[in-house]
């Protein structure tokens, strides 16, 4: 946002420079028209005191020639001179801030200026780009770490149950035995057959012999 408002502002300035430009010119133009009228009417009053000065001459001798220049014609061509003068210098006070700043180096250093902000932003925007690239990898990379991560403490959870729910299935087991078939399971580990679990059933009553061996 802040790239294309400088390029707005860039583009703005530019234009009231060519505005600026343009205007010089046309002033400049209109000045040189104007001392290029001056010499012309120098010239034809300079031409004109010639003439009358060839005449004086002719009639009245050198004195009277003078006399008659410096009387007759020296007053309009002074106020020529003036006049040129004082276009001379309103043209240089028009050239003087078109000199320090000229429209070709105006331009240029516009164009330069612009081309220097277009490759700085490109330069930025370039490594705004690979910043959010390597900032999106390293999010990925480290999103992978946690699914990973999880994946495996969701396994070790499994596992965890699974134990649990045998041990309790095997406590379950265990707590319906009766004495005897914890003594059969004792007989069992210790590798002796049912007869031998049967003898040591058989120290009890009658009944409960019988109920017990047929449980077996």
């Amino acid at each position: 946002m802040e790239a294309i408002i400088a390029k707005e502002e860039l583009a703005r300035q530019a234009e009231e420079q060519m505005k600026s430009q343009e205007q010089l010119a046309a002033e400049l133009a209109q000045y040189t028209a104007k001392i290029t009228e001056l010499e012309e009417a120098k010239r034809a009053k300079e031409e004109e005191a010639d003439t009358w000065h060839m005449k004086v001459s002719a009639l009245t001798g050198g004195r009277g020639k003078t006399a008659r220049r410096s009387g007759g014609k020296k007053v309009p061509a002074e106020e020529v001179e003036q006049s040129l003068l004082r276009t001379k210098e309103e043209l240089q006070s028009v050239r003087t801030p078109s000199n320090s700043a000229p429209p070709g180096g105006s331009s240029s250093s516009s164009s330069s200026s612009s081309d220097s902000e277009s490759d700085h932003e490109h330069s930025e925007e370039n490594s705004t780009y690979s910043a959010e690239l390597h900032s999106q990898d390293i999010s990925e990379d480290h999103l992978e770490e946690e699914r990973l991560t999880e994946a495996e403490k969701n396994q070790r959870l499994r596992k965890q149950l699974m134990d649990l729910s045998s041990d309790l299935e095997q406590s379950r087991h265990d707590s319906k035995k009766t004495q005897n078939d914890l003594l059969h399971a004792e007989n069992v580990r210790a590798g002796r057959d049912k007869y031998k679990t049967l003898r040591q059933i058989r120290l009890g009553n009658t009944k409960q012999r019988v109920d017990e061996f047929e449980a077996l």
